[in-house]
């Protein structure tokens, strides 16, 4: 009997992508994606006799219906309204905790964390990851974390800075030669659709670090830019005393200090560096930056 799986948030990038990854799995399993507007499910998704789009909110724990489902996948979205990281991380994973409780056939929780989320201070923005971890931690039989590098897809705005005149890129990551693990949505999807159908088989909690193929430093992201869009591109390193007048620009200001406290866990001397080697817990995949920067720049 092929698994149910459900994923919530279910439009989140992870969220989408792990999908598309279940529906083309040959166990043939259904899946129950909860949008806050279902109608904003991919129409191939909605296409699919395997899936369906329904509405609930994990904020609010509205629509949660894990009702006959064996596994759910959650991803614990950040918020920028100005409501506290911390109460809102909070909200949401006892909301998805309450809801796997009432449905009895729910065995198995992947849950989407963030590196350094052991960390009960110092990671800034990632408090949401380590409250999600701690609230979650026994919320079924069997419960996976997977802690990916940073997305490539974060890196999309290099790829619009490339195409300008001049064309350069920012990068926040240094010194230049500072290397940090990134990985691809597509190796994080099929990871994730792999542990939702199968499983670790290790004692719970199970926890997994995800990382590309190697990890990457700001040159290489330059040379990999240039290769996927043919141009030569100058880097300007944005550096410490720079951040809060780059990001300030981007990131709502209340939420300015914990972004910036999440960054700073990431450069030399930060609280989250020493995850960056790999040990037991380490999955790497296979997709180059270059090659996920070239479907990026191919979109």
């Amino acid at each position: 009997m092929a698994l149910r799986i459900a994923v919530v948030p279910a439009s989140t990038k992870a969220g989408r992508e792990t999908i598309r990854q279940l529906l083309e799995a040959e166990s043939k399993p259904f899946v129950r994606g909860i949008y806050r507007d279902p109608s904003k499910a991919p129409s191939d998704f909605a296409q699919n006799p395997n899936f369906e789009a329904v509405k609930g909110d994990v904020g609010a724990g509205a629509g949660l219906d894990f009702s006959s489902a064996d596994a759910v996948f959650y991803i614990p979205p950040p918020t920028y309204d100005g409501t506290d990281q911390g109460e809102w991380a909070t909200r949401c994973a006892e909301n998805v905790k309450r809801a796997i409780r009432d449905a009895a056939s729910v065995k198995r929780l992947l849950l989407f964390s963030a590196l350094g989320a052991q960390h009960d201070h110092g990671i800034g923005l990632l408090r949401l990851n380590h409250i999600s971890e701690t609230i979650l931690r026994d919320a079924a039989q069997e419960v996976i974390m997977v802690r990916p590098g940073f997305f490539y897809d974060e890196f999309a705005h290099a790829l619009e800075e490339a195409r300008a005149d001049p064309p350069a890129f920012h990068s926040w990551i240094t010194p230049v030669d500072h290397k940090i693990p990134m990985v691809s949505l597509k190796d994080i999807a099929k990871a994730c659709a792999n542990n939702l159908l199968v499983g670790p088989g290790k004692p719970s909690p199970h926890v997994f670090k995800l990382f590309g193929p190697r990890n990457y430093s700001a040159l290489d992201v330059k040379e990999a830019v240039e290769q996927a869009t043919g141009r030569k591109v100058e880097l300007k390193a944005v550096e410490r005393d720079q951040l809060e007048g780059f990001f300030g620009q981007q990131i709502p200001q209340a939420h300015l200090s914990e972004f910036l406290g999440m960054v700073a866990a990431t450069l030399p001397g930060g609280i989250i560096v020493d995850d960056f080697e790999d040990d037991e817990s380490t999955m790497r995949g296979n997709t180059e930056l270059v090659d996920g920067l070239r479907e990026l720049a191919a979109k």
